[in-house]
């Protein structure tokens, strides 16, 4: 939007792009505002709270006279309460649980799997409010210009932050789902956002003198908060759907991206061909089986390849069209990996799949940020080796006994990120949430789905191209040993 000139020594406005000091002189000049929404929270939080520590702290129920589930089932309750809560205080807080719904390093299961639901359980705004949104943002003088351009609008689902209507251009006959951002979101989610950083600050300054931990809350809001903020920003998610839909039309990927109309495209409104299908989830069995090699190339072809990686996986993301393809929604959040990182991970996969354990983790984890530089790995490498290769390779020959699966072996990986000086760089939780994500469906349509050997053909295709057959074959070196 344009400058803020005028009154009271010049009215700040909120950005564009995500700048946390300008939120924060926005909103500190505005004590009311912040204190009334504050309370709003607190009056969320108090209750939940206090209720946890009567059930959990106070009386808990015995570990070993728990005989009727009681622990399990006040956990449940409470995961209920949680995700309710978080619903009703809104789109940055549905935000916060999905990012909490993929680390089991930080909730317990019942709980990861009630935040898990926190998708599009939000009741829309009134069709008349959005549509003035819609005809204000692109431009139009009044409604009534809007529906000579577009013919019998409807709305299909409502999300935290927006909702999307069918309709049809009455010029050409096409079908276009409009995205419409309900009123006031920046305000909302920049306010909590506001919050959520003082939070942070407040944490890492109690941490610093009750712990030995590393601060780590401001870093992580501050990478959430700028997700969440671009997010609100729809030109910008065009401009990541085209750039994906290039990228991977020009490698032949079987992947349908919807065209994306620029014309009728603006900070609060996205156009959007319309897609007839339903979600991968819901296909029929046969199907998943069929397309989810496609989904799993897709999703190396970003980490490994394009280096922008679709961050929101979802399965309301992942639709089979009519037709029987693949089709990939929704680009609000994208992440970057940079061409440092792509080669690390390509090494990597390799020498993960061919079962190098020692490089993996005296050399790749250091290149990849996820241990420092100068650590000695002498007694990581047993207990990862252990994991890894129980996980991965001995299952591997006989398909049955590998009831082991990626989710798994991630959570046991969690408990060591968690125990050892470990830092996870913010893509790789993005990562292992696409490949969970992918792996829980392909599960539904063949229990005996295995991700590690879907993986191999391309990531050993991309690892010729980056590093020639000679590199490959050092790379491999080791395989045959372990075949």
């Amino acid at each position: 939007g344009g400058g803020g000139g005028g009154g009271g020594g010049g009215i700040v406005r909120l950005p564009r792009e995500y700048d946390r000091t300008a939120i924060d002189s926005y909103w500190s000049v505005r004590p009311v505002s912040v204190a009334f929404r504050l309370s709003e929270i607190v009056s969320e939080v108090i209750p939940l709270a206090f209720a946890y520590a009567i059930d959990f702290v106070a009386f808990p129920a015995q570990e070993d006279d728990d005989e009727g589930g009681e622990r399990d089932r006040r956990r449940m309750v409470h995961a209920t309460n949680l995700r309710s809560a978080l619903t009703r205080l809104g789109p940055a807080f549905v935000k916060v649980g999905q990012q909490l719904s993929i680390r089991p390093d930080l909730m317990p299961p019942e709980v990861l799997k009630e935040l898990q639901r926190l998708c599009d359980g939000v009741d829309p705004v009134p069709d008349d409010v959005a549509v003035k949104v819609m005809a204000e943002d692109l431009g139009f003088d009044d409604v009534g210009q809007l529906n000579r351009v577009f013919d019998g609008m409807e709305l299909m689902a409502s999300a935290s932050l927006g909702q999307v209507y069918k309709a049809t251009i009455r010029e050409s006959g096409e079908d276009v789902a409009i995205k419409v951002q309900r009123p006031d979101m920046v305000k909302k989610v920049s306010l909590d956002l506001f919050l959520l950083n003082k939070y942070g600050e407040f944490a890492d300054a109690v941490c610093g003198v009750v712990t030995k931990q590393v601060p780590y809350h401001v870093n992580f809001l501050d990478c959430f908060s700028r997700g969440s903020y671009s997010e609100l920003d729809y030109e910008q998610e065009a401009a990541n759907q085209i750039r994906f839909k290039n990228e991977l039309t020009k490698r032949k990927c079987e992947v349908l991206v919807p065209h994306v109309y620029e014309k009728f495209t603006s900070q609060r409104v996205i156009t959007t061909s319309w897609v007839d299908g339903v979600k991968l989830a819901d296909a029929p069995k046969a199907q998943i089986r069929k397309l989810i090699p496609i989904g799993v190339e897709l999703f190396l072809t970003q980490l490994l390849d394009i280096g922008a990686f679709h961050a929101d996986p979802h399965p309301g993301n992942l639709y089979v069209t009519k037709e029987g393809s693949l089709c990939l929604l929704d680009f609000g959040l994208c992440a970057e990996v940079d061409e440092k990182s792509r080669h690390a991970m390509t090494k990597a996969i390799v020498n993960l799949l061919n079962g190098d354990f020692e490089s993996l983790i005296s050399k790749d984890a250091k290149n990849l940020g996820f241990l420092p530089e100068d650590l000695d790995v002498t007694e990581l490498k047993p207990i990862l080796t252990k994991i890894l290769a129980e996980g991965l390779l001995e299952s591997g020959s006989n398909m049955h006994a590998r009831k082991r699966k990626f989710m798994e072996i991630s959570n046991e990986l969690n408990e060591i990120f968690f125990r050892y000086p470990f830092s996870v760089p913010p893509f790789f939780a993005l990562i292992t949430r696409g490949l969970g994500l992918l792996e829980g469906i392909a599960l539904s349509g063949d229990p005996d789905f295995d991700i590690f050997q879907a993986s191999y053909p391309y990531a050993r295709r991309r690892a010729i191209t980056l590093f020639g057959y000679g590199g490959l074959a050092r790379l491999n070196r080791r395989k045959s040993r372990v075949e």
